[in-house]
């Protein structure tokens, strides 16, 4: 490999005549070029100043500018550099819509959780500041007291699942795969989240069987139900079930969480693993989040090479799969 196909910008190297001497693989991959056929870098890439930048850089002058150039028939905007190195003229083209979007991306970031953080922050100003008052009696003081630290547990959910995604997202979390009591996992996860069924008058119901065991990562798939269970928690009505089922087949064993919430809208359902993004309906509920449970079970299901499937009908409830397959076992210990 050379030095230059590990940079990301793309490269052109030409003579002073602008045919094609070198490239590097990100002009090919991020500009979907093709030199194949091409003799001159006229034949693939054109922009407005392109004899201006050559005759630059003919001068031993640096050309740069930032200009929509076409790649073939596609047009992008970018920062073109060109200079001569010897007898070489080296082209330099650097996407920056991709650079836009990934500024976008941390600019939304950053709003998305500044607001996130704000929230539970000002409510937690405003309950100290009730407490200060020496009139208030003992007993709204404990109120108080233990509204805010609900608020300190919503925090630290949220600073959790940040690390948690990031861990994920980087690729810096080892699987450890061991054989996993589907039902006490199932009933772990239910008792994480008893407090929850109890402030809304939820039941959740486990048709689980007691002796079936997987071979997977158990944390990560407690993890993932315990988002799950949340999840249909959060957007269920009052007064309502939500169920988890377990059923085995011959490759694989299916774990369902399913409510009878609001539901997801058809067209919404693609997006719903994405991070920060929440249903439009999800303002009907008293729900808070983030929308980074479903990223969160997403990445982790990954890990144990399990799918996720989503069954909804708006309005009516939803119920999301995951499919865990029974083989992984051989693959850990390198079986064909």
């Amino acid at each position: 490999m050379r030095i230059i196909d590990f940079v990301s910008e793309g490269i052109i190297s030409t003579d002073r005549y602008l045919n094609v001497v070198d490239h590097n693989e990100a002009i090919v991959k991020l500009f979907k070029v093709s030199f194949q056929r091409s003799v001159k870098i006229t034949d693939v890439i054109s922009f407005s100043k392109i004899d201006a930048a050559l005759q630059s850089a003919l001068k031993d002058s640096v050309f740069t500018e930032q200009l929509p150039v076409y790649f073939g028939t596609t047009k992008i905007e970018c920062k073109v550099t060109t200079f001569k190195d010897d007898e070489i003229v080296v082209w330099i083209f650097e996407n920056l819509n991709t650079v836009k979007m990934l500024e976008s991306a941390k600019a939304d970031f950053v709003s998305a959780v500044s607001h996130e953080f704000m929230t539970p922050l000002g409510i937690i100003e405003g309950f100290l500041t009730m407490i200060k008052d020496p009139e208030m009696d003992e007993k709204m003081k404990a109120d108080r007291i233990e509204r805010a630290m609900a608020q300190l547990k919503r925090l630290e959910k949220l600073v959790d699942q940040l690390l948690s995604l990031s861990e994920l997202e980087m690729k810096s979390y080892v699987p450890h795969f061991s054989l996993v009591n589907i039902y006490q996992m199932t009933e772990d996860a239910r008792a994480e989240m008893d407090y929850r069924c109890k402030a809304k008058h939820i039941n959740v119901i486990l048709d689980v069987p007691e002796n079936l065991f997987v071979y997977t990562d158990g944390m990560a798939l407690y993890r993932i139900t315990t988002n799950l269970l949340s999840n249909a928690i959060k957007y269920s009505h009052p007064d309502s079930d939500v169920k988890i089922s377990v059923v085995e087949d011959e490759d694989s064993i299916k774990l369902s969480v399913q409510d009878n919430g609001i539901g997801i809208k058809a067209e919404e359902i693609p997006r719903i693993f994405e991070r920060f993004y929440r249903a439009s309906n999800s303002s009907e509920t008293s729900a808070k989040g983030m929308g980074l449970g479903l990223a969160l079970v997403k990445h982790l299901s990954n890990i144990i090479n399990a799918k996720i499937e989503v069954e909804s009908r708006y309005t009516m409830g939803s119920t999301f799969t995951v499919v865990i397959p029974k083989n992984q076992r051989k693959k850990q210990n390198g079986d064909e």
